[in-house]
């Protein structure tokens, strides 16, 4: 299967092959009681997806429902065809202001937890205040922490201090490269002064060097 892509362009090709559709019958309406057998002849009839390129078949409610919401708009009618977009799309209504500050709070001392470890903290946080409750469930959680970025960090030492913090957001915010390879004798590092290093166990290059190149 075909993975639909998403955008302003998806919607426009649904709005105007729903409009497709049921043109006909806002162009040359049918005489009065034959309608229900053209929506019926349009729901037996296949169409080409506008994202796949795939056949596809729309039942008589739903070619029904476009006909009537087209019928009714003057200016627009392709328009009124777009998919429209929830409120609250991109947001967990299930979750309380109270509960996404606790959560921002603590990701922002704890970047290192997993969703898992924020979603226990939570619950035992609820215990006590009542303002946590209803909880939302690990998933509207993970949800909620993957739409605002709080992913999940790899700290660089287990020791607090500043320092580390310190280490932790240059980690954070400056690529760091390593140098792998597959198999070993796959990479060499060569310094001008003659010396060179190899690859160790894993795949890693040794910090020291291990021979000099004479020449």
């Amino acid at each position: 299967m075909t993975r639909q892509a998403r955008g302003p362009r998806v919607y426009e090709r649904w709005a105007h092959l729903r409009f497709c559709v049921i043109g006909q019958l806002l162009a040359a309406p049918p005489p009065k009681g034959e309608l229900r057998a053209e929506i019926e002849v349009l729901a037996g009839r296949q169409w080409r997806h506008p994202i796949t390129g795939d056949p596809v078949c729309f039942g008589f409610s739903t070619i029904e429902r476009w006909y009537y919401r087209a019928l009714k708009e003057r200016s627009d009618p392709v328009g009124v065809l777009r998919r429209k977009l929830r409120t609250d799309a991109g947001q967990q209504p299930a979750m309380s202001d109270a509960a996404r500050q606790v959560v921002l709070a603590q990701y922002a001392a704890h970047k290192s937890w997993s969703v898992q470890l924020h979603h226990d903290n939570l619950v035992a946080l609820a215990e006590t205040r009542a303002d946590l409750r209803p909880l939302p469930c690990y998933d509207t959680l993970r949800r909620f922490m993957k739409a605002n970025g709080l992913d999940k960090r790899r700290r660089v030492t287990s020791r607090q201090t500043a320092g580390a913090d310190r280490a932790e957001a240059r980690l954070f915010d400056r690529e760091v490269r390593s140098y792998e390879a597959a198999y070993v004798n796959g990479l060499w590092l060569m310094q001008s002064s003659g010396l060179c290093g190899v690859v160790g166990r894993r795949g890693r290059v040794l910090g020291a060097p291990a021979w000099i190149l004479s020449t």
